[in-house]
């Protein structure tokens, strides 16, 4: 059809144009006949379109191409490998943690400013997804996540090259602005692939990979960098070499998933094919313009968190994700020194923080099957506030646990009760963490990715900022009372889903603003 005489056209347009001189009155006259040419074509394309919907190509309802018509076997095994892939980015946040008094000493500096090796990267993660999010939705969710996973890998090699702390902090943070790309469109391939009374569980399957990143990290790394104060570098080759290994396997194994990026591509198929060039699909009529990038991608999300819903549901979620990275960077001193641990047994209760979490998956899953069961029971239609009942269960085990810590953290008290504590508050902590993220995407179903963004912007922030203060803290007020203020706080945020499961619909209907941004 119009495609490729409108190309040849454009070329014309271009040879004639490159050729033209100001006393060429006649070649001017010609181009702007060629260019109004064009716009009449592309004019008439349009309107063809619209007058043949039966060339819009779709998936039909029981087609096998259709990603969430794959088999069971083709869904799991990609989202583990996404989840994988989160996992890769993830590890590399915490990589550095348990070698900042290393680098301190290899660079001559503070250990805050070594710390902001871990802060940094987290703080690149935080501005990422209103980049990379549209990113996705333009190309696929395939380049869309191994692409700047790549450029992650790039930067993090560039970081174990470093000879300057300027240059160590400095590719630390465009590594993690780049890995913010599987943190934040995974969940949309999900999306893409699971029926949502399947989704939930497959949700808490990948939480895991996110929360199993920073667990393991410092256990890895000490492991990697006890020998001396330059092996710091090897628990950064070994995120590289890791997460390059994940990044082949993903090219050579992992299918595109975003239905409207296959459609476009099967519509092509089709042109070449039929050399009918009617043949489009929809997503083929939607360009990201720059307009739309900076009013949706980039002002939507923290225009969301002027509401009151997305605050202060993002504020409980940030702050119990501030706490999982300060515990990752300050617990391995506090049994340094309350009970001498060594320099890789200090790393090993992160272990019982990732035990919690699976705990607390397993109260998501099943309190999932109940929403399910609801949402049945009101036709199909999401009920937001339901999602809070599973963190009004469980979510007080956060304090509990870190209170737990504490208080136990002395050396006449088996190391065994503290280490309970940390696992009680990983249960807390994810029973929040996944209780949030699906109270967003109920509350904000056709905004959810915006809402999303600005929960992964601020929880970013607040872990970028948690390992900054925690190790002074500790020193300052000791194990007891800094854990102490930590629990209280976290205390005073538990009416939060009682509120919102009360009241949230109410919140939700009454206020304006929320109409102003979706």
């Amino acid at each position: 059809m119009a495609d490729l005489q409108r190309g040849q056209l454009e070329k014309d347009v271009e040879r004639t144009a490159g050729n033209t001189t100001p006393e060429d009155g006649d070649l001017e006259d010609e181009v702007v006949q060629l260019s109004n040419t064009i716009n009449e074509k592309h004019l008439e394309e349009q309107r063809l379109i619209e007058l043949t919907p039966e060339y819009l190509v779709e998936f039909a309802p029981d087609d096998p191409n259709k990603p969430i018509n794959w088999s069971f076997k083709k869904k799991a095994m990609h989202t583990a490998f996404y989840g994988i892939t989160t996992f890769g980015a993830q590890f590399n946040s915490a990589t550095m943690s348990s070698s900042v008094d290393h680098v301190a000493n290899y660079f001559g500096t503070s250990r805050t400013v070594a710390t902001l090796c871990t802060s940094l990267y987290i703080l690149g993660v935080a501005f990422g997804p209103m980049i990379f999010a549209p990113f996705s939705e333009v190309f696929g969710r395939k380049p869309g996540v191994l692409i700047p996973f790549f450029i992650s890998i790039a930067f993090t090699l560039g970081t174990a090259a470093s000879e300057s702390m300027s240059a160590v902090l400095c590719t630390r943070f465009f590594a993690g602005l780049f890995a913010a790309a599987p943190v934040v469109s995974s969940g949309g391939v999900l999306a893409d692939i699971w029926a949502p009374a399947q989704r939930g569980t497959s949700l808490v399957f990948y939480a895991y990979f996110v929360v199993a990143g920073p667990a393991f990290a410092p256990i890895i790394g000490s492991l990697l960098t006890k020998d001396s104060e330059t092996s710091w570098r090897w628990a950064l080759w070994f995120a590289s070499a890791l997460n390059g290994l994940i990044l082949v396997i993903d090219v050579l194994t992992l299918s595109e998933t975003y239905p409207p990026v296959l459609q476009t591509r099967m519509a092509k198929k089709l042109r070449i094919s039929t050399g009918n060039w009617l043949y489009h699909a929809k997503h083929e009529e939607w360009r990201l313009t720059a307009k739309e990038f900076l009013t949706i991608h980039l002002a939507r999300p923290f225009a969301m968190l002027a509401t009151p819903i997305v605050f202060f549901i993002a504020l409980f979620a940030s702050y119990v994700f501030g706490i999982l990275y300060l515990v990752v960077t300050s617990i391995p001193d506090a049994f340094v020194k309350t009970r001498n641990f060594g320099y890789v047994e200090c790393t090993l209760p992160m272990i019982s923080m990732f035990i919690g979490a699976y705990c607390g998956g397993l109260a998501n899953i099943h309190g999932g099957k109940r929403y399910a069961r609801l949402v049945k029971e009101n036709g199909g239609k999401s009920l937001p506030e339901e999602r809070m009942v599973v963190m009004m269960r469980f979510g007080w085990l956060m304090p509990a646990g870190i209170f737990i810590f504490s208080w136990t953290s002395r050396d006449d008290i088996h190391w065994i009760v503290p280490c309970i504590g940390i696992a009680i508050m990983g249960c807390g902590f994810f029973t929040i963490f996944q209780g949030c993220l699906n109270y967003l995407v109920d509350a904000f179903s056709r905004y959810s990715a915006s809402a999303i963004a600005a929960n992964t912007f601020t929880r970013s922030v607040f872990g970028a900022v948690f390992p900054l203060f925690g190790t002074i803290m500790f020193r300052n007020l000791g194990v007891n009372w800094g854990g102490s203020l930590l629990g209280f706080i976290a205390l005073g945020m538990i009416p939060i889903p009682f509120v919102f499961y009360f009241f949230g619909k109410n919140i939700r209907a009454r206020n304006p603003y929320i109409q102003l941004v979706t």
